[in-house]
């Protein structure tokens, strides 16, 4: 069976994108882009989630912290031009908090560095 992917993006441009890719990898994509679908895509245990820092009205710290605890690893992404949010989703437990350019230029490897063992 496929590692999950869960896609926390509002945005239909980089969820399409992002799912492309992970669907590319062999990795199973779930689009989580309102509160009510990030707690069902968090309860079926993604291995990975992919989180917009700028979600509108998802409390993105909070979900990186419980998917972190339930042993997912979170690929966070924002804008280069608010770091302390980058920092932040690092605190709150993301295994990477990249801004959105190096997402863009570097997704296929970031999806692929989240599944190896020493991650």
């Amino acid at each position: 069976m496929a590692a999950t992917v869960a896609i926390i993006v509002p945005d239909l441009m980089f969820q399409s994108r992002i799912s492309a890719t992970a669907d590319a990898l062999g990795l199973t994509p779930t689009i989580a882009d309102t509160p009510e679908s990030v707690g069902a895509a968090l309860a079926e245990r993604p291995a990975v989630v992919v989180i917009d820092l700028q979600a509108a009205g998802i409390d993105v710290l909070a979900t990186i912290r419980h998917a972190v605890a339930n042993g997912a690893h979170v690929l966070a992404f924002g804008r280069h031009t608010d770091p302390a949010t980058l920092r932040a989703a690092r605190a709150a437990g993301a295994s990477l908090a990249v801004p959105r350019s190096q997402l863009i230029e570097e997704l296929p490897q970031l999806l692929e560095s989240m599944l190896t063992p020493n991650h």
